[in-house]
């Protein structure tokens, strides 16, 4: 394995301006912000190698692992977030290959899934909440940082990383896929801060995971007061063990973030916030990542910027295996 450092400009050619159907920018006055693309960290496993995480996550340790918790706003203190940015289409939403349909599957997503994987931190299982986003190499997962590595002075968690789409009291419908890449933003490693708890895995299967289950938008910037659907699996909600979605209004949090009132648990770390999510194809644009649970109610995201979400699509969106 190997870990990386990469810093990709924003190509002007793939970043329209604001479509029909995506979120305008709020207020009066507003102007769009600068994208100075932020540095991505990574680590990569060697093409070929593989993996015991299938073999490992059986049905008693996959019950057995404990939600991914993350209480705290911010490593430092609140400060007032950025000018809000204008909004740009990073990828559309994708229906599966082979026009998989949803056969008795409640109203849940199958482009989310729950992510196993053993800490590097304290040696114990745990999961969190992901979904596939739409890329040229088909093989994306967007989840939160803090479900692929522990911070400042702390480790990636390659151990036994596993992606489980539309995953269901242990049931596996569309299969397991492993990790070749994890990134992250290299803000996250060095200061924590929420404004970075955001990540990307690339992954690997017996086919595409986009193949598989289709896959969702992204988009980044818009105002930061919108509609969201959030999917996850909050251990507060079934121990974790079903899709819940939680619907309403955010607001802005200061540091580049947004809270809205959910009420979601440890576990459903990582899940999207899809601003536009249609219950019928049962996708949507993700325009945010769960991030961390504040007080009794409140959950929280980053603010997708084109600086930080976008470069982090744009540096692997082409990457394979």
């Amino acid at each position: 394995m190997k870990t990386t450092i990469r810093l990709l400009a924003l190509p002007a050619l793939i970043l329209p301006a604001i479509l029909a159907g995506t979120p305008a920018l709020a207020g009066t006055g507003t102007t769009a912000g600068t994208a100075t693309p932020a540095a991505v960290t990574s680590i990569e496993r060697k093409a070929g190698s593989s993996s015991q995480a299938r073999a490992y996550w059986t049905a008693e340790r996959m019950a057995a692992a404990t939600p991914a918790d993350e209480v705290e706003k911010a490593a430092g203190p609140v400060t007032q977030s950025p000018t809000a940015e204008r909004v740009r289409r990073f990828a559309e939403a994708v229906a599966p290959k082979d026009g998989s349909g949803f056969g008795t599957q409640l109203n849940e997503s199958i482009t989310v899934g729950k992510i196993f994987y053993t800490s590097s931190t304290d040696g114990l299982g745990h999961y969190c909440s992901a979904s596939v986003v739409n890329s040229p190499a088909r093989n994306m997962v967007f989840t939160a940082a803090h479900c692929v590595h522990d911070g400042p002075g702390r480790d990636w968690h390659t151990a036994n990383w596993m992606f489980v789409p539309s995953y269901r009291n242990g049931a596996q419908p569309y299969g397991t896929w492993d990790w070749s890449t994890l990134a992250v933003p290299s803000g996250w490693i060095s200061t924590r801060e929420r404004q970075y708890d955001v990540a990307v895995a690339l992954v690997y299967g017996s086919r595409s995971i986009v193949d598989a289950v289709g896959a969702n938008g992204l988009l980044t910037g818009g105002g930061r007061a919108y509609h969201y659907d959030i999917f996850g699996y909050p251990s507060n909600k079934d121990s974790g063990e079903i899709q819940w979605v939680c619907s309403g209004t955010s607001r802005d949090a200061g540091s580049n973030r947004i809270e809205m009132n959910c009420g979601f648990g440890g576990g459903s770390s990582g899940g999207p916030w899809y601003y536009s999510y249609d219950n019928t194809t049962r996708r949507g644009d993700v325009h945010g990542v769960m991030s961390y649970s504040s007080g009794s109610n409140t959950n929280g995201s980053p603010y997708f910027s084109a600086a930080v979400v976008g470069t982090l699509y744009n540096t692997y969106a082409n990457d394979t295996w």
